[in-house]
């Protein structure tokens, strides 16, 4: 079945950004609410005992039919009763201050960065005592490895988190785009080089006028830290968390390659160039259903959206190989329970089957999302491919090569992290969508975010 997202993960990282000045208001209103450990609570309710609430706030995806999804979770839990709140506009600044007033949901969805504004406040259950408690060496195994070490906070003093699907960006394009353009379909080959000219040569012009990009970046914190992985650089030194590698020459290289993408030959399309398209044309990928660009770099966490608004033959290939390796981000997304809960064992069982097969199964049919655990991804081409069957001829192939490969990246993170993102997508904003800033400007901002997270 097709669900619309009506708020997406890519209009979230924004909004997310743009709240990050206020998040430490919020955290200050009041202290964190004493919350009963697993441990000290009764045995989860049999049938027939007092029912207990779990608040569960997520994506809206499943909104179009919620009841019979939280009818399946209430069926395999006894004695819980689901109440589903999707997430809206502020979803973060407001579930922070829900958790200091103590009243937030206890099962909410997040990813680092967003995961960090919370534990760093003290406000997630660890949930490392229970996985130790509950699951199998097995379990552990069956999910992904890099997104199962990603679910630890930086100093490893807490489990945040459960994985709750794989989210990895690649390349999507239009292979009508290129058809009329005489242009190769992309293959693995692709390094950054030969992704400029290509990207040059689809550029389609009546007269002087663009009426055809070669491709579209995200110009966003995650996605901007592929292309420095892929230069073989950092945001963040690995083994330093106060200090920004911004500056170094590597990161210095991947934003200079986008700036002149898109300042340069203009083979990029311009933020501005691109601005209210999607209102007009009524849907989430506007630009690239009104056949506005040939190419884009985009999460897989959007393919049901592809496979609904694309009105000509398209497809997926694995990002371009940068100078140092070949990079994708691998995403944090997952489950994390609210430490002022007061129903923790019945908060974590719960949890437990949204990170389990039957859930995962309503995830890849309601939106094709990438199941969290490894049994699973061979059933997914079939049921991605069985909801939407426009997806029939994607090579669908390229999510199992990236995992099987081992290449995605988790995003960099600083120890203050909203406010070195502040700092640092200001700077982005200048260089790639104003593009009145050199790129050495990265130099300043690294040494500016670099004493901000030294300070005490």
């Amino acid at each position: 079945m097709t669900m619309r997202r009506l708020f997406t993960r890519r209009e979230a990282l924004r909004a997310s950004a743009l709240a990050a000045l206020s998040l430490g208001a919020a955290a200050c209103a009041g202290a964190s609410p004493e919350a009963a450990t697993p441990a000290e609570t009764a045995a989860p309710a049999a049938a027939g005992d007092q029912m207990v609430t779990i608040r569960w706030q997520d994506w809206p995806d499943f909104s179009a039919d919620i009841d019979s999804t939280v009818s399946m979770a209430e069926e395999a839990n006894p004695g819980i009763t689901v109440e589903f709140e999707p997430l809206g506009d502020n979803w973060v600044e407001k579930t922070l201050a829900a958790m200091v007033a103590g009243t937030a949901p206890d099962v909410f969805t997040a990813w680092e960065p967003e995961f960090s504004k919370f534990y760093g406040r003290g406000q997630i259950l660890d949930l490392q005592p229970l996985v130790d408690r509950d699951l199998s060496e097995e379990d552990i195994a069956d999910f992904h490895k890099w997104q199962w070490d990603g679910m630890l906070s930086y100093d490893k003093s807490i489990r945040f988190g459960m994985p709750y699907y794989v989210n990895l960006v690649f390349l999507y394009y239009s292979k009508a785009a290129f058809d009329e353009a005489g242009e190769s379909y992309p293959t693995r080959d692709l390094d950054m080089d030969s992704y400029a000219m290509m990207l040059n040569r689809l550029v389609k012009k009546d007269e002087d006028r663009i009426t055809r990009w070669g491709g579209e970046i995200p110009l966003t914190y995650n996605w901007l830290t592929i292309h420095v992985h892929a230069y073989g650089g950092y945001v963040v030194n690995p083994q330093d968390w106060t200090e920004c590698w911004l500056g170094n020459d590597e990161a210095l290289a991947a934003m200079e390659w986008i700036r002149a993408r898109i300042w340069e030959d203009n083979s990029l399309a311009q933020t501005a160039q691109l601005q209210g398209v999607s209102e007009v044309q009524g849907g989430v990928q506007g630009p690239w259903a009104a056949g506005m660009i040939a190419s884009k770099e985009d999460g897989m966490g959007n393919l049901s959206y592809f496979a609904s608004e694309s009105r000509f033959d398209w497809d997926i290939m694995h990002l371009p190989k940068g100078p140092a390796r070949r990079a994708t981000l691998g995403t944090t997304d997952g489950w994390g329970i609210y430490k002022g809960t007061p129903h923790p064992e019945e908060a974590w069982r719960f949890l437990n089957w949204l990170a389990g097969p039957q859930f995962q199964t309503v995830m890849m049919e309601s939106w094709a999302g990438i199941p969290n655990r490894g049994s699973l991804i061979t059933k997914w081409q079939e049921i991605a491919r069985a909801s939407y069957p426009s997806l029939e001829n994607v090579t669908l192939d390229v999510v199992t090569e990236a995992l099987d490969e081992g290449y995605p990246m988790l995003s960099d993170q600083f120890k203050k992290h909203a406010e070195s993102q502040t700092l640092i997508d200001a700077a982005f904003e200048k260089i790639l969508q104003v593009g009145d800033t050199r790129v050495d400007y990265l130099k300043e901002i690294a040494d500016q975010v670099t004493a901000l997270n030294r300070e005490d």
